[in-house]
């Protein structure tokens, strides 16, 4: 937040400057990941029996490290013993082990801390908050970059080469939200090829801004919210001309046939996901057939190699990570394997269905600003003593931020987390924050993070770009 609001201070050219020292970074990063995913080739070649023996040594690892050293499993050390036997034996003791969930995690988080992984090269990362509650991580830093190396690899698969341009309208804060109406809502990186859009500003009004600039640079790829993608596809004026997209990249929220109907009309381009979570225990790429694959390397999915004994299906263990194991770590998604599946491509990687996330409602302000459920997570990151959180525009356009929370919490965290909403809607609706006992689940017993009633879904306007009339 500090170097958001130093950014926020600089004249466009010294953004601009600042996203192109970033962009260097970014470059040196991607040489890194390109070769961390040269030496994971193999693995999306393997064969089962070997993918099973590459997943239980993993699973030894880190399950010996957690029985011995995180708090959380020390009662359960008899099991170091079982760890020893054959590969059958490891997926024995993992589904000896409870299931733990993220409330559990919150409640007592220092008990899942190794006690022999501590010192200022580990790295915490948070949650973008899609459950309502931000949750931190502690990594190591080679978890870190191998998980970003697997999520890249997606836009390989896209065919993506050296050079190209990629679009992003997702959560970067390239364009302040002081500056409520930009003339260039966009910003540009040259030394690593990035167009940022921003995701924040995008309305009637910017959508052929951002509409102009992507005909300009004639990017290869874009990338963003499927909210996002589907709110600039809704409000631009017309579809991109001269546009020669190689695919549309995708990730953070569930893309609903609806929109994917919108967007690949509107882009004239193949779509392609991404699945991954900040807590970096499971990754899934689309490849070109349209099937989901695992990482393999960065977790384990119950139920990916076949039927459980003794388990659930999804509940994940993550491979990488020993400061803070997660193990059969119930995420709060519904991830299905598939092991009987094969892909035409040709990758042995084990398959997963579509995975289907919370279903999330965009937030749509009376001037036709677009807010992604993913933007709006961003108010919640930092709130400490929020237990759960659901957005709501009612049909006035106001919206109600219904928390679960102490009283003694709520009074401490209420007046930033209301001021933080109403900035990122540009102060156009009122904002309350509500305390509320629990939240409404869905029939599936899960809970929307923003829910509209509002019916200002989008301007008339812009409906027939879409269908290309």
């Amino acid at each position: 937040m500090k170097f958001e609001s130093s950014y926020e201070k600089l004249p466009m050219w010294g953004q601009t400057a600042a996203l192109n020292t970033y962009g260097l970074r970014n470059r040196y990063r991607m040489r890194r990941w390109n070769r961390i995913l040269a030496e994971l080739s193999p693995t999306e070649w393997l064969s089962r029996d070997m993918q099973v023996a590459l997943v239980a040594a993993s699973l030894r690892r880190i399950l010996e490290h957690a029985l011995l050293y995180v708090p959380r499993y020390i009662g359960f050390q008899r099991l170091v013993e079982e760890l020893r036997g054959p590969d059958a034996g490891v997926f024995d003791v993992l589904h000896a082990l409870p299931v733990v969930t993220r409330e559990e995690i919150l409640a007592d988080r220092s008990s899942f801390l190794s006690t022999a992984m501590r010192g200022s090269r580990l790295v915490w990362e948070r949650t973008s908050g899609t459950t309502g509650t931000s949750f931190a991580t502690r990594l190591e830093p080679s978890a870190v970059l191998t998980s970003d190396a697997l999520w890249w690899r997606r836009t390989l698969w896209a065919g993506y080469r050296d050079g190209d341009w990629i679009a992003r309208l997702v959560g970067d804060p390239a364009v302040p939200l002081s500056d409520t109406n930009p003339v260039r809502p966009f910003r540009l990186s040259r030394t690593d090829r990035r167009l940022y859009l921003s995701s924040y500003h995008l309305s009637r009004s910017s959508a052929p801004a951002m509409l102009r600039e992507l005909e300009r640079l004639k990017p290869a790829f874009i990338m963003g919210y499927p909210s996002a993608l589907e709110g600039l596809a809704r409000l631009a004026d017309r579809p991109p001309r001269g546009l020669r997209l190689r695919a549309v990249l995708y990730s953070s929220e569930p893309l609903h046939e609806h929109q994917r109907a919108v967007v690949q009309a509107f882009f004239d381009a193949p779509v392609r996901g991404l699945y991954g979570c900040a807590e970096r225990v499971v990754s899934a790429a689309e490849c070109d057939c349209g099937s989901y694959h695992l990482g393999l390397v960065d977790g384990y999915v119950e139920g990916e190699f076949g039927e459980v004994s003794g388990g659930r299906r999804g509940m994940l263990t993550g491979l990488l990570n020993r400061a803070m194991p997660l193990i059969r770590y119930d995420l709060g998604d519904d991830i299905e394997p598939q092991p009987a599946k094969t892909c035409a491509c040709g990758r042995t990687l084990p398959i997963v269905a579509d995975i289907v996330t919370k279903r999330e409602d965009a937030v749509v302000t009376p001037s036709g600003r677009v807010i992604s459920p993913s933007v709006l997570t961003w108010a919640f990151k930092d709130v400490s003593g929020l237990q759960r959180a659901q957005v709501v525009q009612r049909s006035d356009a106001s919206i109600e931020v219904r928390v679960v929370a102490e009283a003694d919490s709520l009074q401490l965290f209420a007046p930033s987390l209301e001021r933080h909403v109403r900035r990122l809607v540009f102060g156009e609706v009122p904002v309350s924050v509500v305390p509320v006992q629990k939240l409404e689940m869905t029939t599936a017993g899960k809970t929307r993070f923003v829910v509209s009633e509002y019916s200002g879904r989008y301007p008339k306007a812009a409906e027939s770009a879409v269908r290309g009339e």
